[in-house]
Formats: C-alpha cells, sequence, structure tokens
C-alpha cells in the first residue's frame, strides 16, 4: 500500500505535511557546496561547480555547451543507491538557463537500472526552451522502479550550444511496497456508504471528440457515428473548435453538438490553435471573436449543453504546452474571455490549465494562486505512459495523482475534469507519418487496454473527478493530414473499415451505466486487488457499481448496500479481456444474469482480470414491434427497407435482420438493402436505451 507521506503529498510543490506521518527517506541531497563531488559527466561540455548567483548556498552546478558543439545531451549524472524494485522516487532540482533555444533544453531525467547497468524505465522532468528562462524553476520527476532494478541514477542534463545552472538538488522515496494480502477463495466484502459520498456532483464517463468536424455519408453516420454514440450514450463531451470557423462549418459542427444535447451529453470546448496577441486591446478583439461563437452556438443553435471552455489545448499557444512557461499570457486570454462572456450573459465557466501530461499539473497551482477569480473549474490530462497493462500497483498510484488535483480545485471550491486520459502511446514515424496512436492497439495486448481503462475510471471517480473523456471517440480518417495518423478510437475509421476495437466492449459499459447527472458514493473493499466505484444516478434513485478484479483467480464478493437495497435487482455486464464478445455492428454485449439483494447485500463471483458492471439503470419494458415497413427504390436506383418511427421513449437504435441473420444497426427509420428484397424477407427489431430488444 502508499505510503501516509506519499497519499497526504501534492503532485508538484511542497508535500502537505499531515500529523504523525513520517518523512519521506532522502536518498539525495545537495546543494553543490563541496563542488561536484558524487557526480560524473558525459559528453563535451564545461562542468563546473559556480558561485555564480546559486538558487541557495554559495555553490551551483554549470554545464555549458560552447558553440561549434554538438548537443549530445550533456549531464551530470549521480548514483542513487537503496532502490528496490517498486520504490518510487520523486526527484527535484532547480534550473536557470541562458542562451537556450531549442527543445528539450535544461532538463532532469530519473533512470532506473539493473545489475548490469542497462536502463530499465526513464522518468522525465518537464521538457522546453523556456526551462529556467526567466530565472530560478523547479523540475520534479517522479518514477517508479519496475522488475529488475538494483539502482538509480539522476542526470542533469542540457541539450543545446547554452549554458545551464542546476542547484539544490534532491530526491526522496515516496513509498516502497508492501505486499498486499492472498486472500485465496475467501469472499471479498464490498461495502457502499450511501451516507458518505465521494462528491455529490458527478458528470459522467465520456471521451474527447473530434467526429464532428469531419464530413460522413449518410449511412456511415446513422448506422455507425450516431448508432454507436446512441449506444454507449456517454454524458460528457470534450469536443474542439477552432478560429477559424466560419458560419457554414459552425452549421456543420452545430448538427453533431444537437445530436449530443439530445443524447443529453454536456459539452466541453476547448481551442485548437489559437493566435497569438500581444496587447490587452488584441485579446480584447480576439475573445470576441471566440465569444461571438459560442454565442451563435448557443443562442443561435439552442446549445445550452455547452457548459465549459478553455482557450487552448494543453497550454498551447505556437508550440505544445508553451503557455506552461508562460501563464500570465494564459491568464490574460482567460480574463478577456470571462470579461466578454460575463457581458453576453452567457453562463459557460472557464477552465485551467488542461496541461498534460501530469509533471505539468503544477500550472494548476499558479492558477489557483492567480486566476482563481476567473476560473469556473480545473482540469488536466494525463496518458499511462511509464505503467504497463499489468501494473497491479497502477489504480493506486493514478487515484493519487488525479485526487490531487481534485483536492487542490476543491480547495477553491471548484470542481475538477479529466479532460483527456489514455494508455500508453506510441510516436513512431511508420511509412512516413507519424503515428499518434495507443501502443498497444493491433497487438495481443490490445484487449487488456480495456482493464487499464477501466481502472483509471474507477480511479478518477473515486479520486472525486466531476467529469473524464477518453482520447478518443473513433480514430481520425487515413487522410487527415498526410504526414500523421491519430488512431485512438474506440472504433477504426480507415477506409471503411469502422470495426470496433476490444476497448469498445470495456469502455462502453463504462459510459452506458457511469452516467451524470450522478453522485460519487464511497466504497470499501477488503482486498486491494479489487477496485470499485459506484454512483447513484438522480432523479431515478437507480445505482451503478463497477468492479475491475485484480486477483489472480475468480472471487466470490458480498457487496453490502443496506436493507433499504433488499430486493433491488441488478443486471450484471461483463468485459473479459481473454473473451472479447466482438459485435460487427457495435451492439454492446448483453448482460450475462441478473443478481438480487438479499439481507442488504449483493452475493456474486467474478472473473479473474475482468471488469463487472452491476447496474439498477434499466427496466425491463421492451419497444413496441417497428411497423410500417415498406420497401423504397429511390431515383439513383438503390433499394432501402423503411418503418415508422418507433414511440418507445427510450429507442436506442434499431436492429436490421434478413431472416434470422443481424445485417446492421441504425439509428435512422431507413437501411439500404440488396436489390429484390422484401418486405417479407426483411425483419427490423427496435433496441432501447437499456438494450431490450422488441420483437
Amino acid at each position: 500500500m502508499l505510503g501516509a507521506w506519499y497519499a497526504a503529498t501534492m503532485l508538484t510543490g511542497l508535500p502537505i505535511v499531515l500529523a504523525g506521518a513520517p518523512e519521506p527517506p532522502v536518498l539525495l541531497a545537495t546543494g553543490f557546496e563541496q563542488g561536484l563531488e558524487g557526480w560524473s559527466t558525459q559528453g563535451e561540455a564545461e562542468f563546473a561547480a559556480s558561485d555564480d548567483q546559486p538558487h541557495s548556498g554559495a555553490r551551483c552546478a554549470r554545464i555549458a555547451v560552447a558553440k561549434g558543439v554538438t548537443p549530445a545531451y550533456q549531464q551530470l549524472t549521480h548514483p542513487i543507491a537503496d532502490v528496490l524494485p517498486g520504490d518510487q522516487l520523486r526527484a527535484e532540482a532547480w534550473v536557470r538557463a541562458q542562451g537556450v533555444s531549442t527543445a528539450p533544453g535544461a532538463y532532469m531525467a530519473l533512470q532506473f537500472v539493473d545489475a548490469g547497468g542497462q536502463r530499465l524505465a526513464i522518468a522525465h522532468s518537464a521538457t522546453g526552451a523556456n526551462n529556467g528562462k526567466a530565472g530560478w524553476e523547479r523540475l520534479q520527476a517522479e518514477g517508479t522502479a519496475p522488475d529488475g532494478t538494483v539502482s538509480a541514477r539522476l542526470d542533469l542534463i542540457l541539450h543545446d550550444n547554452a549554458t545551464a545552472w542546476f542547484d539544490d538538488v534532491r530526491v526522496v522515496r515516496l513509498a516502497r511496497l508492501e505486499p498486499w494480502p492472498d486472500l485465496g477463495t475467501a469472499v471479498r466484502h464490498i461495502t457502499v456508504h450511501s451516507e458518505d459520498p465521494i462528491s455529490p456532483r458527478f458528470g459522467g464517463v465520456g471521451f474527447h471528440a473530434f467526429d464532428h468536424i469531419f464530413t460522413f455519408t449518410p449511412e456511415q453516420r446513422d448506422n455507425i457515428v450516431r448508432k454507436r454514440w446512441r449506444e454507449m450514450n456517454p454524458s460528457f463531451v470534450r469536443l474542439n473548435d477552432s478560429p477559424d470557423w466560419g458560419r457554414a462549418m459552425m452549421d456543420h459542427v452545430a448538427e453533431t453538438m444537437l445530436w449530443m444535447k439530445s443524447t443529453g451529453t454536456e459539452i466541453y470546448l476547448t481551442t485548437w490553435d489559437p493566435p497569438r496577441v500581444a496587447t490587452d486591446a488584441e485579446r480584447a478583439a480576439y475573445a470576441k471573436h471566440m465569444v461571438d461563437y459560442m454565442e451563435y452556438l448557443v443562442r443561435g443553435k439552442g446549445l445550452t449543453n455547452i457548459r465549459t471552455y478553455c482557450m487552448t489545448n494543453e497550454l498551447t499557444l505556437g508550440s505544445w504546452g508553451s503557455l506552461a512557461q508562460d501563464l500570465p499570457t494564459f491568464r490574460a486570454y482567460h480574463q478577456a474571455l470571462y470579461d466578454e462572456l460575463k457581458a453576453r450573459g452567457l453562463d459557460i465557466q472557464l477552465l485551467a490549465t488542461d496541461a498534460s501530461p501530469f509533471e505539468y499539473w503544477s500550472t494548476l497551482e499558479w492558477a489557483a494562486a492567480h486566476m482563481d477569480d476567473i476560473t469556473g473549474i480545473y482540469g488536466g490530462h494525463h496518458y499511462i505512459n511509464d505503467r504497463p497493462l499489468q501494473d497491479l500497483r497502477f489504480y493506486p498510484w493514478f487515484e493519487s495523482k488525479v485526487k490531487w488535483g481534485v483536492d487542490l480545485a476543491r480547495s477553491k471550491g471548484k470542481d475538477f475534469i479529466l479532460g483527456e486520459f489514455g494508455c500508453k502511446q506510441d510516436g513512431r514515424t511508420l511509412d512516413g507519418k507519424r503515428a499518434d496512436r495507443c501502443v498497444y492497439f493491433e497487438t495481443p495486448e490490445e484487449p487488456l487496454v480495456g482493464i487499464q481503462l477501466a481502472e483509471a475510471v474507477i480511479a478518477a471517480i473515486n479520486a472525486g473527478v466531476y467529469a473524464m473523456g477518453n482520447w478518443t471517440y473513433m480514430d481520425f480518417p487515413d487522410d487527415y493530414r498526410p504526414d500523421y495518423l491519430n488512431k485512438w478510437g474506440t472504433f477504426r475509421w480507415s477506409g471503411d473499415d469502422f470495426s470496433t476495437r476490444a476497448h469498445y466492449y470495456a469502455y462502453g459499459l463504462l459510459t452506458k451505466f457511469l452516467r451524470g447527472p450522478s453522485t460519487i458514493l464511497r466504497t470499501e473493499v477488503d482486498d486491494p486487488h479489487v477496485r470499485v466505484a459506484a454512483i447513484e444516478h438522480h432523479g431515478a434513485g437507480t445505482r451503478t457499481i463497477a468492479i475491475v478484479n485484480r486477483y489472480g483467480g475468480d472471487v466470490p464478493v458480498s457487496i453490502a448496500m443496506g436493507d433499504a437495497a433488499n430486493g433491488h435487482t441488478f443486471r450484471k455486464y461483463v468485459y473479459d479481456p481473454e473473451h472479447v464478445p466482438q459485435n460487427r455492428f457495435g451492439d454492446l454485449q448483453r448482460p450475462e444474469t441478473t443478481v438480487t439483494v438479499r439481507r442488504g447485500t449483493l452475493d456474486d463471483q467474478i472473473g479473474r482480470g475482468t471488469l463487472t458492471v452491476y447496474t439498477t439503470a434499466y427496466d425491463d419494458e421492451p419497444p413496441a414491434a417497428v411497423t410500417g415497413l415498406r420497401i423504397e427504390t429511390h431515383t439513383d436506383g438503390s433499394t432501402w427497407a423503411a418503418w415508422d418511427e418507433n414511440p418507445a421513449p427510450d429507442l436506442c437504435y434499431y436492429r436490421i435482420f434478413r431472416g434470422d441473420e443481424q445485417i446492421g444497426s441504425t439509428v435512422a427509420c431507413r437501411f439500404r438493402v440488396a436489390a429484390g428484397d422484401t418486405a417479407d424477407g426483411l425483419r427490423i427489431v427496435a433496441v432501447d436505451q437499456s438494450g431490450n430488444p422488441g420483437v
């Protein structure tokens, strides 16, 4: 388990010291008062202990790479002893730099090595040409020693023809793994505490979606994009906008946003590639331009589901993340936007800071201290690059990280959005295109992505987030850019291939049933291998419980919910990565069974390595039979089955059968069929939001 000190430690900045919490063991601490003793050097550079304006004390370290010397990650390196597999370390140093013009500039790296001195893993501080440019700036890096680790080392690095000074280096061990109990076949006891909610405001599990900017054929839109959206039914989405949209493009994206409004989906909007402007007057003009957009969407199109806005994605202005070193400019943009929104009476809150990854969440501290008066909600992103899919300690680590952001926001009376998250990023260039994708896709490990995402969702819910968005709902098309592929979707888009990926059937259960508005209920479990989150849906009194079992075998569970739950029957849905329930039309899996609460508990058994979702958010009443089935021939010679709209108030979509074979699914009341098909050879079945098929 994580130590008390780490559980109480902020991601960046100084630790919060709890009464009775032990101080973390210090593995390295130096201000270079004794020179470079203990440090080794690498690369062609001048390495020295310097008395030139140290951060503290009398000395600091200096690395100078002369003009004409090839930058080659010149560095000072110090070994770190007493490191075991599973140890969590955090390194801190201060840096200032002069003459740096290109990334990665001056930064720090924490490496874990094996008995042969080979690197097993590395964790970087933030990098960039602006590190230390304005004076002393704190760097931090945090990592976990993988299996095989015997030691670690800290690198202070300069990769440019420039000079960098480093000072006040400190490495601490945040946690050392304690063995978890092996409960074998014993019952795992889970308690859902209705009387002690984690948060009364939960907006749901959702996506970042890009499909609103793309163009589809009517069949692709109705049979794939919108059918699967309604099937997965997310109550939260993060969308991108652009300052270059004209009225025609705004009308195009508004149609998708209105579709999302019809599915009860709240929108968080953020701008891609905003222009850099220099003066307050120019920012005011730009803010007016952007709020003109928002007012048109909200008042002109009725998009009252647009609730949140951020001026840029991941602090990007000109280059990715550049505003992390220029937060006053970020604030200046938001001040202009805030003033314009307030003047128009538009109820859209501004989000700060949308930073990614965790190493950039230090910007949230700055925002909380300097722009809370114009900030309605806080948020950030992270991709799980340093935690393999089978990492049993990923869940508590991720929960502690997100909880830091949530606690910071709550200290200001605000909520927190995890705007983007995903598993490990690729980044290779393949056939001349940069592959922005999950590295596990199209590999035997792909089914496990659904389990790690489910753990991330459960961790974020238990941390108390308001909402979260997985990147991304569907792939970008192959021709989005000639040098770039973005392939993160729950389903593919490559030519005519829209097939679902494995995690569609895990994450889809979470978006469908962990919806907002709802209350996050506190849960308690006696086995750390079992991860549980529970919510109660507002207005309906229904509940959903999600469980990931990381124990090495099937386990019995007893979920205590109190006598008030007696007689409530939960549907049980399962995602098993060893038996992915693929459906070529993207229909989600049916419930495996139902389980009824007796004597205040739900007693069942969950499978090894699975995601199990229990829910009472359903009804048993199937839709009425589809009427008015007919065959139509269009002027282009195509043949269509058409039918009357089903009156079910919670209609989800229609399944189309030819005999006993399903040939499609759609949200429309028509479907292209083969020439010669007759109404007698076809059958249309309405499916409601509970997944009940009609006759």
